[in-house]
């Protein structure tokens, strides 16, 4: 992906508040190296799942 960091955070951040709203829950941050990797998501069903 193309773009600095902030911007991947950025875009990553707001398809997981989107999923939220429609039931998702968010499991945890996940960090790689005190850099911000991915958010892992758990659907209505209990299926996890990971916004990248």
């Amino acid at each position: 992906m193309d773009g600095e960091p902030a911007d991947r955070e950025h875009l990553i951040r707001r398809r997981a508040a989107a999923l939220a709203a429609i039931g998702a829950t968010v499991v945890r941050e996940q960090t790689y190296g005190g850099q911000f990797g991915h958010i892992v998501m758990r659907d209505p069903e209990g299926n996890e799942f990971c916004v990248a």
